[in-house]
């Protein structure tokens, strides 16, 4: 059977260039708002937003992918450079760029090594806790867009209080332009996915703004397409500053493509999580070159563009190309209130503030809901530096799942004149301790001559300090005059008791006198 020629790779398909075109039509006005976000001028997003998609789709793996700027990875990347630079200088701009070139690196390297299991590497509760209170930053991070007022500190949440506290600077126009934003765009969501409600609330508010005068309060000024920057003014002296950064976006922002690939992921055809981490790296090297910042993949615009029709990943080529279409209009839009941006962005995270996936996992596990809660309250609290949020979260987690793991449940019963201990639970190295004050403790309290077995087929893989600590139990318990075996051991258990056995036959034996 011949196998398909290059031309076949770039094989029209009507429902792939649908959905890269309605696609493109929500990418463009969401780049415009995450850049306010990222606190970079608004051509960084503009050409993030074309460059991506084009870049990705040489690795893509996944058909349903499409990449570009996010609003999980925009906050994240503010909380990174706001630490290092004042937000709006030529200098913070580059320093977006050279972290989307670092994250890019590091996915590349990544899917090169094949560790793709990196993309399962959060656990849910973590995932789900940090995705609720990154949600509430991105909607504190609107409010004074949506309110006309100048935003003023790095904190997220004390600036939209402060924004509130000031009723005297609002402007009515704004707060009147963000309101009709939001509602409009969820309300033509409900009347079809596919119409562009943000690019249609991002033209009207452009036209409403020009005819009255600026009356929507504050507008986004002019857009100029020149590329913002070439890595060779890049600040790199920044690198190790941004190093930690670049590795958390590199992980915690490949999780939402792994959840799209695997949401749309079709029977017969599994997804490359390598060749996808080769696909997000490749986004970023190009939107970081292009001068832009680092960028991910969006669940809803990915949802979008299969409802759309897409089947390949040629629907990610076409959004890019019809993306670089519609940011050659990107100049008319100088009159554009950052009001609308900010409804644009209220309404594409509002889906993301729910409590059910929290409280779905309280009725599973309380320990479990214990990690989710506690990411949300770190993502809260250490704003606006998420990206030690989540290392905060990943460490509770591993500190809890060690505690938890190092308890045995054991049980002593009585069976046919002789003591059984049925042990549950992982045996190794922490738990090991648990085991022998028990056993010790149960020999004191059962002062017979019945023989002892500890049945092990309740516990998994027992490490090489378990495995010591049964064989002193066999030797104290010789010692005491009691029998004592395994029952449920693993090959490598028994071969490692035995070898045990026989050295220290070796050692005890009698030395002869020549």
């Amino acid at each position: 059977m011949s196998r398909p020629g290059p031309a076949s790779r770039f094989a029209f398909r009507t429902g792939d260039l649908v959905a890269g075109v309605t696609v493109a039509m929500v990418l463009v006005p969401q780049s415009l708002a995450y850049a306010e976000i990222v606190g970079v001028p608004p051509a960084h997003g503009l050409v993030a937003a074309v460059v991506a998609p084009i870049a990705a789709y040489w690795f893509a793996s996944s058909a349903a992918i499409q990449a570009g700027p996010t609003a999980m990875s925009a906050v994240l990347v503010f909380g990174v450079l706001a630490a290092q630079l004042p937000p709006g200088t030529p200098e913070y701009g580059g320093a977006a760029a050279l972290l989307a070139i670092m994250v890019g690196l590091i996915r590349v390297l990544l899917g090169l090594v094949r560790w793709g299991a990196l993309a399962f590497a959060l656990s849910q509760p973590v995932l789900r806790g940090f995705t609720l209170g990154a949600a509430v930053l991105i909607l504190s991070s609107q409010v004074p867009g949506a309110l006309g007022v100048t935003a003023e500190g790095l904190h997220l949440i004390p600036r939209a209080a402060r924004a509130l506290a000031a009723v005297s600077a609002w402007s009515p126009g704004a707060a009147i332009a963000t309101i009709l934003t939001v509602g409009g765009i969820l309300l033509l969501r409900r009347v079809h996915a596919l119409i562009p409600s943000a690019l249609i609330a991002v033209v009207l508010g452009t036209m409403v703004s020009a005819f009255t005068g600026g009356a929507l309060g504050p507008v986004l000024g002019p857009i100029t397409l020149a590329l913002p920057g070439l890595a060779v003014e890049l600040p790199w002296t920044l690198v190790p500053q941004l190093a930690l950064g670049a590795a958390i976006i590199a992980i915690v922002g490949f999780a939402e493509p792994t959840a799209i690939a695997r949401r749309y992921g079709r029977p017969g055809r599994r997804w490359n999580p390598n060749r996808e981490l080769l696909s997000q790296g490749t986004a970023n090297l190009a939107a970081g070159l292009a001068g832009g910042f680092p960028v991910g993949a969006s669940f809803a615009r990915s949802a979008l563009g299969q409802l759309a029709g897409g089947t390949t990943r040629m629907a990610g080529l076409f959004t890019g190309l019809v993306a670089l279409i519609l940011v050659l209009a990107a100049p008319l839009l100088s009159e554009l209130p950052r009001a609308v941006l900010a409804g644009v962005v209220i309404a594409a995270v509002l889906d993301l503030v729910r409590l059910q996936p929290l409280t779905d996992i309280w009725r599973l596990g309380r320990t479990q809901a214990s990690i989710a809660w506690t990411t949300v309250a770190l993502t809260l609290l250490l704003e606006p530096r998420i990206d030690q949020a989540v290392l905060a979260g990943v460490a509770v987690a591993v500190v809890l799942h060690l505690l938890r793991e190092s308890r045995l449940d054991i049980e002593r019963i009585s069976e046919g004149g002789r003591h059984r201990v049925m042990v549950h639970g992982v045996l190794w190295f922490a738990s090991a301790v648990q085991l022998e004050d028990a056993m010790r403790a149960l020999w004191q309290r059962h002062d017979d001559d019945r023989p002892w077995v500890i049945d092990l087929r309740g516990v998994g893989r027992i490490d090489l300090d378990a495995a010591l600590t049964l064989a002193t139990l066999r030797d104290q318990a010789a010692q005491l005059g009691r029998t004592l075996t395994f029952e449920g051991l693993d090959p490598r258990t028994v071969d490692r008791l035995a070898r045990l056995q026989g050295r220290r036959a070796t050692a005890d034996a009698p030395v002869s006198e020549s």
